[in-house]
């Protein structure tokens, strides 16, 4: 009873599995192909099994061939042939294995096994943190999830690539069902016409960056897409960094009901301004628009985590926006490195969950140096790798803050510096900051105002005459 007893606690592992393989490769090398995606050293249980799988890897990887003979060579030269069994193990690994045609399922019974001894191990290591006494609740929470997340990334096993003439149908079906929409956009509109034009909405798996100074109104504009989603049905999530979440629906409030800020944050209301915020909450009541000022937010899996549940809520997540680049935390030697991998594993979470986010970002002081404030590429802070990891960068500007008599006053520019699969652009937007919003500006009157201005900035020469 005890042998028995004793062996059914044993870790997760299948050795017969493991064999198999083994015994597959010692039979047909050109199996190899076949599952070097899938298997690793670490995933096999038995260690003659890892020092095994290793040679013949190292032997394969360089082109040599591989049998019984020539892998015991190989382990007895780095000194391990009688810690593996020999040339006797290995003959018996080929002749106990009928053939390599199934070594496929054999190695994704090895893999699966692997998972299962890591999630033991991952629950042994929680509990050992739920008893240490030197975490807070939060910080712990924290730990676990990470914990969770690098689980899965493991377990993963890779994409298959695929041939032309195996991705040209999919690439045929998206055509048709672009066909189908009339001309309409294909992506998730942002509520703005021109910006949808130009973008053709966002798409899910994309990163779309919102830059600008501060208060060129890169929030307001963020927010306003994400209601904009909301309105149309969608769910979008906002994790805010900087402001709090009562304030951005206070935000919403404003804009939906032509409010001024001023009065709500003052509290001077009037009877109008009851019946504005009435029709307001009308309009925003049972709407997906989520917003969360939790500061662990400022951690990527912290993001994952809470972008889940919001999906797991709804049943749905359209659009994630996050306030903002500078104010998340990383690994990096530099603030620059930190950065760079923020917005690397932002990219992937857009990916991984398929769905678009919206990542604001500061720009650096060199814009307030030069004549001409309009911003560009290089004016991103801290992050070269901003500019490689976005699909989409936008960049927010606002003439009337810089020059308070421009003929430009009330516009504001929304300049696409960068778009993987379409044009670069600038879109006009008018502005009306006092009820927290962005709407389409009339592209006529905004080139007549844009023209007055220019010609107001163009340096004016004044002829002097000589004194009679």
């Amino acid at each position: 009873m005890n042998a028995p007893a004793k062996q059914l606690r044993l870790p997760p592992h299948s050795i017969d599995a493991e064999q198999s393989v083994l015994g597959g490769l010692l039979l047909d090398n050109s199996a190899w192909d076949r599952i070097a995606d899938l298997l690793s050293e670490g995933d096999f249980y038995r260690d003659e099994h890892r020092r095994i799988w290793r040679q013949i890897s190292m032997l394969l990887e360089n082109g040599k061939p591989v049998d019984a003979v020539t892998v015991a060579e190989a382990l007895e030269r780095a000194g391990q042939g009688e810690q593996t069994g020999g040339l006797a193990y290995l003959g018996d690994l080929a002749a106990n294995t009928p053939s390599a045609a199934n070594i496929r399922r054999y190695a994704e019974i090895v893999r699966e096994r692997r998972v299962r001894r890591d999630v033991l191990a991952m629950g042994r290591q929680v509990a050992e943190l739920a008893e240490s006494a030197g975490s807070t609740t939060a910080e712990l929470l924290e730990q676990v999830t990470g914990l969770v997340m690098g689980l899965a990334d493991t377990k993963h096993a890779g994409k298959e690539p695929k041939t032309i003439s195996e991705l040209l149908p999919g690439v045929l079906d998206a055509l048709d069902q672009r066909a189908e929409k009339g001309g309409q956009i294909s992506g998730l509109p942002t509520g703005f016409r021109d910006l949808d034009k130009l973008t053709n909405g966002l798409h899910p798996g994309d990163l779309v960056i919102v830059a600008g100074r501060p208060s060129m109104g890169k929030t307001t504009m963020a927010v306003n897409i994400a209601e904009n989603v909301a309105m149309a049905g969608g769910t979008a999530f906002v994790a805010s960094l900087e402001m709090g979440a009562d304030q951005l629906a206070e935000r919403s409030m404003a804009r939906f009901g032509s409010i001024s800020t001023t009065a709500l944050r003052s509290g001077q209301i009037d009877d109008e301004d009851y019946n504005r915020i009435s029709a307001s909450l009308a309009k925003l009541y049972e709407k997906r628009l989520v917003i969360s000022d939790d500061p662990y937010l400022s951690h990527v899996s912290r993001v994952r985590l809470a972008a889940r549940k919001v999906r797991q809520r709804f049943d749905s997540l359209d659009l994630i926006v996050i306030d903002y680049l500078q104010l998340m935390r990383g690994d990096g030697n530099t603030k620059n490195e930190e950065l760079g991998g923020i917005t690397r594993a932002l990219k992937l979470l857009a990916r991984e969950i398929s769905c678009p986010i919206v990542l604001l970002s500061q720009l650096s002081r060199k814009v307030e140096e030069r004549p001409n404030k309009r911003p560009v590429m290089s004016d991103l802070r801290d992050s070269g790798s901003i500019e490689q990891d976005a699909d989409v960068v936008l960049m927010c500007y606002r003439d009337d803050y810089y020059n308070p008599q421009t003929h430009l006053k009330g516009y504001a520019e929304i300049l696409i510096r960068k778009q993987r699969l379409g044009p670069l652009g600038e879109i006009p937007l008018v502005f009306q900051g006092e009820f927290s919003r962005f709407c389409d500006a009339d592209r006529r009157e905004f080139a007549e105002a844009a023209a007055r201005a220019s010609e107001a900035q163009k340096p004016r020469f004044q002829r002097r005459g000589f004194d009679e």
